[in-house]
């Protein structure tokens, strides 16, 4: 009995140990984008949530090229665009993600007022 138990105990520690690197996103749909990010961002520590959240932003608008590609569009301005953060991120880890952002001509920042 204590070896099932101990067998357990390894299985979920290991299951709850997996690290940013091992997750890969499926950009294929809206969905599995969302639920992917979702995934990830519940793992990172508030820092690292708002240093993900800018890198999708930056993804997200690094083909802009004028504010009239963002003008009208409510999918641009008021939410994250996870169709458009899917095509991009698929194939990737949250550290390929990282670099990716880095690589935009978007830059993102937060400051406080």
């Amino acid at each position: 009995m204590k070896q099932i138990f101990l067998a357990l105990l390894i299985t979920i520690v290991a299951g709850c140990a997996s690290n940013k690197r091992d997750y890969i996103f499926d950009g294929s749909t809206v969905e599995s984008t969302k639920q992917g990010v979702t995934e990830v961002t519940k793992r990172l520590k508030p820092a690292e949530k708002i240093e993900f959240v800018m890198a999708l932003m930056a993804i997200q608008f690094s083909d802009v090229t004028s504010v009239y590609d963002i003008l009208g569009d409510p999918t641009m301005t008021d939410e994250m665009n996870y169709f458009i953060i899917g095509k991009k991120i698929d194939g990737l880890n949250y550290y390929q993600v990282l670099e990716l952002a880095k690589s935009s001509p978007t830059k993102v920042s937060v400051s406080s007022k």
